[in-house]
């Protein structure tokens, strides 16, 4: 079997397909591929919040107060995220898998890399609640968000706490054959829970995946060398991206205690 030489578009467009159908499935974070900046540059992010009430009024009264919407900036370091994956001629002769599954893995890493940064950029959030795992802590939660809507809601929890809300909630937590599927282990108050190693034990956030966007480069950045003597192949792949808090108000911070 001859060695298949790979073009860098034709890597650029795996990683990009891999890439998009990953974070699609990664229902927590906004994706914009929009960004111009390069790698070095900063990017100018606001963040929104707001404050003030709809209000009850009867005939004859006014408003006593009304809805506000700030914001604030600040400046993010646009940076390089590169995966590096080697192998020889050999190897692919064995099995011609191997492009496919150093590609895989590679996308896999950048996505759980975006998905530690939004995290991080969660635990921003100026909302916040505290107290132990009930069904009561999370609709205190919602309330804190003030939405008129509330799909698209979503509640991220370490897998340290996954047996302690199944305990604390037991019928409140529900379970549908959906859930399974898809990876959530259930929902309560209407929510899915789900569970990743990106957040720490003892904390949890109720979101919409407008909370959080990554900014990122629409196409992929790809390298290739070849020491021809030894028929080594070394392939860099590259994302520039952002990942930053955009909206305040779509996320709550849960503090667990007793």
């Amino acid at each position: 079997m001859a060695h298949v030489m790979y073009e860098n578009f034709i890597l650029s467009n795996k990683i990009n397909d891999i890439l998009t159908t990953s974070l699609n499935i990664n229902n927590y974070l906004t994706v914009d591929t929009t960004m111009t900046q390069g790698p070095g540059m900063k990017k100018t992010v606001n963040t929104y919040t707001s404050t003030g009430d709809v209000e009850a009024l009867g005939m004859g009264e006014g408003n006593t107060q009304g809805i506000e919407v700030s914001f604030t900036s600040a400046d993010y370091d646009v940076l390089t995220y590169q995966g590096k994956f080697e192998f020889y001629d050999e190897q692919e002769m064995t099995d011609p898998l191997i492009v496919d599954t150093g590609l895989q893995h590679s996308a896999d890493r950048m996505v759980n890399k975006f998905v530690k940064l939004a995290v991080d950029e969660y635990d921003k959030a100026t909302l916040a609640v505290q107290g132990a795992w009930s069904f009561d802590l999370v609709v205190d939660a919602i309330k804190e968000m003030n939405l008129e809507d509330e799909t698209g809601l979503f509640l991220l929890i370490s897998p340290a706490d996954q047996a302690k809300i199944r305990k604390a909630l037991k019928d409140d937590l529900k379970y549908a054959e959906g859930y399974v599927r898809t990876g959530y282990i259930g929902s309560v108050a209407g929510v899915p829970v789900i569970v990743t190693k990106a957040v720490a034990e003892g904390k949890a956030y109720l979101a919409t995946k407008e909370a959080v966007t990554v900014f990122i480069k629409k196409d992929s950045e790809t390298e290739y060398e070849r020491n021809a003597d030894i028929r080594k192949n070394s392939y860099w792949v590259r994302k520039f991206a952002v990942v930053a808090l955009t909206d305040a108000t779509k996320v709550v911070k849960i503090t667990i205690g007793e």
